[in-house]
């Protein structure tokens, strides 16, 4: 019985224990459509992330898995800000087929 107990108690210590903090300052990507170079790029849940697109012609932008978009122009790049509140691996592309980066919130 009182082996059950401290097993149950251990649970619910570790159940209970705070998640790690995100950090303070944000993730800042600077991508370019006409130079893609994809990369993984490591997120801890609940950090903001800041990515600035360049294009020498029209390219929409977005974050699969998250609802974000922007339109990168001559002249005008796209930027992208959000909070990465759920994990797993996320594509940052340019359409129509251009991988940019991979996001992976933990």
């Amino acid at each position: 019985m009182i082996r059950v107990l401290l097993v149950v108690l251990a649970l619910v210590a570790g159940c209970s224990a705070a998640p790690a903090e995100a950090p303070k300052e944000p993730v800042v990507l600077r991508l370019s459509v006409d130079e893609p170079s994809p990369q993984r790029v490591e997120v801890v849940r609940g950090q903001s992330v800041e990515i600035t697109v360049t294009s020498r012609s029209s390219a929409e932008v977005h974050v699969h898995g998250f609802d974000v978009l922007a339109v990168a122009e001559e002249g005008k790049p796209a930027s992208l800000e959000f909070v990465a509140d759920r994990t797993g691996t996320f594509e940052v592309e340019a359409h129509p087929d251009t991988l940019l980066a991979q996001l992976v919130v933990r």
